[in-house]
């Protein structure tokens, strides 16, 4: 320590560690609590919060992904080859998000005009439909490749405790009028919790 400068001396590590146990020690006390934002703080701020999925390209993924997936197929406009979500937290309280984490190994013509929607639709345990939101995200997923995103789910203050299943939808349409084509499908369950 006597080779440091004032200021790093000031400021080193074992300097911290006692005021970092105490903090510890009063929050397990109960005598220093967290702050939990309350239902309303969460409606006001959920005005503000942009719902849409932020996907990430990663081409060292991509050549990963390239190497161990079959290419594709001469004369396919698309393919998805990996497509999975993740919650997190899989259990959740109302005024919370949760966190959904996709993966996408997407293949595509190059050349092909179309529109690439992922649809989310939200079913309760007993399998009824309570929720959809269908998102462009043709300009997200440009070129082939792999791909991560994430993006929140609200879960409001009214929503009955129990469980439900997030079911997503990768979509490829070609022309205005073309039917539909699912390119991947997959879900995951989570549940919710009492608030208290």
């Amino acid at each position: 320590m006597f080779d440091m400068t004032p200021a790093q001396r000031c400021f080193h590590p074992r300097r911290f560690v006692p005021v970092i146990l105490a903090g510890l020690s009063l929050i397990a006390s109960g005598c220093a609590t967290i702050h939990e934002e309350t239902c309303e703080q969460f409606e006001t701020n959920r005005k503000d919060t942009d719902y849409s999925t932020q996907y990430q390209f990663s081409e060292s993924d991509s050549e990963t992904a390239a190497k161990n997936f079959k290419p594709l197929p001469r004369g396919a406009n698309a393919v998805v080859r990996l497509y999975r979500i993740q919650l997190d937290p899989p259990k959740v309280k109302p005024c919370r998000h949760l966190t959904i984490r996709k993966e996408i190994y997407l293949l595509q013509n190059a050349r092909l005009k179309r529109t690439l929607e992922e649809v989310r639709e939200i079913y309760t345990a007993d399998g009824t439909l309570i929720a959809s939101k269908t998102e462009s995200v043709g300009d997200r997923l440009r070129t082939s490749g792999y791909y991560t995103g994430e993006t929140l789910l609200p879960i409001p203050e009214n929503a009955p405790l129990g469980k439900y299943r997030i079911v997503s939808k990768l979509v490829l349409k070609t022309k205005k009028k073309s039917q539909a084509i699912v390119l991947a499908k997959t879900g995951v369950n989570f549940q919710v919790l009492s608030r208290q």
